[in-house]
């Protein structure tokens, strides 16, 4: 099993999400960048939904009591196994009473812990994710994250040697990121609010949480649209009276007032979740048939992808 001895507020049990349940004001939940979360079981050949171990900001210690084959994926840093350096987002082994620490992170928000079949953690209306807000999911099922002395279990399967995710499908987390975003034409901005949201650049606010991303932009955008609730997707860009964008992550709410000039990709929406308070951030167009070939060709790859 895994015993944890060091944790915080922002370590937490997921799985693709929560999903069929929106009616009833139940979020999603699931990974905050659910491409880094698919490559850490698929490198391992899990299913791609198992429960695994989001780990927000680092400072994330545990022991593995039996051998067993782990993966760790997303934000890097300075993480060790027993001490020694691992040398890269991949597939790596740990013998029984292994300690593996995740220190100070260089590059993310997000870094994922999986292991060889799983975690086995119980489900809650049909998944582990923990979601603080609904307190629901994670290892009490209570939407607590995970804190010093919890126990994970698991059951190894045949250990195998090293194996790194390839460089090339590798993504940084500290260049200026352009977001794809499928534009949406109910919410009535005009043709000058929708140039001047594509033709700046927005930087990261401090305010991020796993509700959503503040970004500020030099110039504020505008909506003629009357304030009513509708629903709201994941990756949503609602734009507030202050005129700045509010991008809506996995614990958002089923339903919102403010307009929405469009919503991100899937991919973009896993590289924005990366993105510390400072970092750039654009925008451009892109088609909804392009955007959902991407999503499928994410499909093929792992097997799922949400």
């Amino acid at each position: 099993m895994i015993r944890v001895k060091q944790a915080n507020p922002m370590h937490t049990i997921q799985d693709l999400g929560r999903y069929g349940f929106a009616s009833q004001g139940v979020a999603q939940a699931g990974p905050m960048d659910s491409l880094s979360a698919c490559w850490a079981n698929s490198i391992l050949k899990n299913a791609v939904n198992s429960p695994l171990i989001e780990i927000g900001g680092g400072g994330f210690v545990v022991e593995f009591t039996t051998p067993v084959n782990f993966s760790i994926t997303g934000a890097w840093g300075d993480f060790t196994l027993d001490g020694k350096p691992l040398i890269g987002p991949g597939r790596h082994l740990a013998h029984a009473g292994s300690v593996l620490k995740i220190g100070r992170l260089s590059s993310g928000l997000f870094t994922y812990l999986a292991v060889d079949g799983g975690l086995h953690v119980e489900p809650i209306l049909g998944s582990v994710a923990t979601c603080r807000r609904d307190s629901l999911g994670g290892l009490t099922a209570t939407g607590l994250p995970l804190s010093s002395g919890d126990e994970l279990k698991y059951e190894a399967d045949q250990l195998r040697p090293l194996k790194l995710i390839p460089r090339r499908y590798l993504d940084s987390y500290v260049t200026p990121l352009v977001c794809d975003v499928i534009l949406r034409n109910s919410d009535n901005f005009s043709s000058i609010a929708t140039d001047l949201f594509f033709n700046q650049s927005y930087t990261v606010a401090k305010e991020q949480s796993r509700m959503g991303y503040r970004l500020d932009g030099q110039s504020s955008i505008q909506s003629n649209r009357p304030r009513y609730s509708v629903p709201i997707p994941l990756g949503g860009i609602q734009i507030p009276p202050s005129g700045q964008p509010i991008v809506l992550m996995r614990d958002h709410q089923s339903l919102g007032g403010y307009p929405m000039i469009g919503t991100l990709t899937r991919r973009s929406l896993s590289l924005l979740a990366q993105r510390s308070p400072g970092k750039v951030v654009s925008f451009r167009p892109i088609q909804r048939d392009e955007a959902v070939a991407e999503f499928y060709k994410y499909q093929q790859f792992f097997g799922d992808f949400r």
